[in-house]
């Protein structure tokens, strides 16, 4: 039998050949009281490893969530390892019991009656036939065990998973003799000996198991590539070039590894990678849109066939130009912090300044990022200038227009009027000022004041003012006793803004069902 590698499993079979020798002098008491104490410390192993099993059986499931169709595979070879280990093992179970039965049975204490009973295990295992069934279905189990493993770790496996069915070699007169598996194992054995050889079968039963599940368990991320996501992309010093200037382009996979050099060609040009990453360069040339296209070729984890990846990337060669754009749209608001990109082909970042005409500022956040804000409504116009040489040129301008935010929607909930019910109104607290599909995030409009007016059947009109988003405190109870059929009226709005203007908003109206 095979020796697991783990510190425990070898002391236990250390413990078990050595008993299994002093059998072979003399069947005292002392020996056979330790073999139990083999056979318990082997059972108790087959629980631990039982339950190291059960957790990676978990994560099966776990990764199941994540991915059912890559993991799903896998774990359907996982649950067929689990039933036959088991049926193996609980075959095993069954004889022990039919050996101890054999040997009159357990005591009171739990303990073997008859553990230097030596026909016992002979009757079950040689002249009942049990030992050859025990033997095939060991050797069945072992092949199936191997079935589940790749191709290319199959040679190791069967090398050292620790389920193997083999026949000693015999000492002293009967050296000349071969045995049987079964002989040679149960044979003249005691009975507490019989149980604990079959006991350390379960034990490289369970090895087995454990060895090979954590195999398909390796197997499921096995052939992914180790970054989170596979896509060559190409850096370009600049996509808009002046003649004579020099392109630079880097081209790599996305989470690429420094440790892999990919195999890269551009423009049908082998480009040497290091540390994962290709470098290519030529000089612009001819005015107007040009492309770089080639691919990525990396060599696949499991050493299976390597993966292309095609590329393609374009750029301009062509006289200076300025390029102005708002980031959120052709459209400055007043009141928010307006976000300006300002770039200019051929003229580095540091050089390139901007100012504001029309009523307010621009100020200069980084390269090429710019802060605009605005006072009034109307238009106003970004300059772009560079330095140049020591020389300041003009690179163009735009004209923005100029606005207020937009007017909020009032709600109560999430209504804007009309038709609501009444449980669902009376469980609201206030009128709220909501900012619907605005570019900017996190501007916000807060609810100064406002009129309730309730008409409710056979009562009085009522009427509140509120100061706040939340509704009048003297209508608090009138609220809660809002029925069907009633009318409550939203009326003198008033809101502030992002800018600090207090505005008027119109009336709106809520008919409950």
């Amino acid at each position: 039998m095979a020796l697991p590698k783990d510190p425990r499993q070898k002391m236990i079979n250390i413990m078990y050949l050595v008993l299994t020798a002093m059998l072979a002098l003399n069947v005292s008491a002392e020996i056979l009281n330790a073999f139990s104490i083999v056979n318990n410390s082997i059972n108790t192993s087959n629980g631990s490893i039982t339950e190291k099993n059960n957790v990676v059986y978990d994560q099966f499931t776990k990764q199941m969530e994540k991915d059912a169709a890559k993991v799903g595979p896998y774990k359907e070879k996982a649950e067929k390892v689990k039933a036959v280990s088991k049926e193996a093992f609980d075959y095993i179970e069954g004889l022990k019991k039919t050996i101890i039965t054999e040997a009159g049975g357990l005591d009171e204490a739990g303990d073997i009656k008859g553990k230097s009973d030596l026909d016992a295990a002979t009757r079950v295992m040689e002249n009942n036939k049990k030992g050859p069934e025990l033997e095939a279905k060991l050797t069945a189990l072992r092949s199936q065990l191997l079935s589940f493993v790749t191709p290319a770790d199959k040679a190791s496996f069967e090398k050292t998973l620790p389920l193997r069915i083999e026949v000693g070699k015999s000492t002293g007169h009967d050296a000349e003799t071969k045995k049987t598996w079964t002989t040679y194992h149960f044979n003249m054995v005691p009975v507490v000996a019989a149980v604990t050889i079959l006991s350390k079968f379960q034990n490289d039963i369970k090895n087995s198991e454990a060895a090979i599940i954590d195999n398909l368990f390796k197997q499921i991320s096995e052939k992914d590539f180790k970054f989170d996501k596979i896509r060559p992309f190409v850096s370009l010093n600049s996509k808009n070039l002046m003649e004579g200037q020099e392109l630079t382009a880097q081209i790599a996979v996305g989470a690429y590894s420094s440790t892999v050099n990919p195999a890269i060609t551009v423009n049908g040009q082998s480009i040497e990678a290091k540390e994962g990453l290709g470098t290519y360069k030529i000089t612009a040339s001819g005015i107007g849109e040009k492309t770089i296209s080639g691919s990525v070729t990396l060599p696949a984890p499991d050493g299976g066939q390597p993966q292309q990846f095609s590329f393609s990337e374009s750029y301009n060669v062509g006289a200076s130009a300025t390029s102005i754009s708002a980031d959120k749209m052709n459209v400055l608001y007043i009141g928010v912090q307006n976000p300006i990109s300002i770039t200019a082909a051929g003229v580095p970042a540091e050089a390139v300044s901007a100012s504001l005409a029309g009523g307010g500022s621009i100020t200069k956040k980084g390269a090429g990022s710019y802060i605009v804000s605005v006072s009034s409504p109307g238009t106003a116009v970004i300059n772009v200038v560079a330095n140049m040489g020591g020389k300041t040129m003009s690179l163009g301008k735009k004209e923005f227009r100029v606005k207020r935010v937009p007017d909020p929607s009032l709600q109560v909930g999430t209504y804007k009027g009309g038709s609501v019910k009444a449980a669902e109104f009376k469980n609201q607290q206030g009128l709220r000022a909501v900012l619907e599909d605005f570019e900017f995030e996190g501007v916000k409009y807060d609810v100064v004041s406002y009129r309730v007016g309730i008409e409710s059947r056979g009562k009085e009109y009522q009427e509140g003012d509120a100061s706040s988003p939340y509704f009048p405190s003297n209508l608090t109870g009138s609220i809660r006793a809002l029925r069907p059929g009633d009318i409550v009226h939203i009326e003198n709005v008033k809101v502030k803004g992002p800018d600090g203007v207090v505005r008027s908003m119109p009336s709106t109206m809520y008919k409950l069902n």
